[in-house]
């Protein structure tokens, strides 16, 4: 069985803007990552269509149904508990500049024993995950 990865915000919003530094990385990734299914969580996706709704809106709602609706995509829902358990993690590790956001994706994550992550940032290499390079 292929393993599922997780695709945090950072790596939607360098394939969708071609003026961010990780464009041309995001789009190199992308035949890594070819036939695995993909999980991420709703609140990936609220940063998504924040982050895109000036310049990229199209591209953002076009990505967020996308999500929403791909047979091979784990879209996992905020709920109280989940909320609670990232909160935890969020106040165990005041030591890192991990947001809300990171920290229910880990729990996800942990929750899904899922290790490698479409990712451009270094919280969660940190968090003990793997992330995926183009170099992988």
């Amino acid at each position: 069985m292929v393993e599922p990865l997780f695709v945090d915000t950072g790596y939607v919003l360098a394939y969708i803007n071609a003026n961010d530094q990780h464009h041309d990385e995001a789009l190199q990734l992308e035949p890594y990552f070819v036939g695995h299914p993909l999980v991420t969580t709703d609140a990936v996706l609220l940063e998504v269509g924040n982050a895109l709704s000036r310049s990229f809106k199209t591209q953002a709602v076009e990505i967020i149904q996308h999500f929403q609706e791909a047979e091979d995509v784990t879209l996992i829902h905020m709920n109280p508990l989940l909320f609670k358990d990232a909160f935890d993690l969020y106040q165990r590790y005041r030591d890192k500049e991990w947001g809300m956001v990171d920290c229910l994706s880990f729990v996800v994550m942990r929750e899904m024993k899922l290790t490698t992550a479409l990712a451009f940032d270094k919280h969660f290499d940190q968090a003990g995950f793997r992330v995926l390079t183009a170099s992988s």
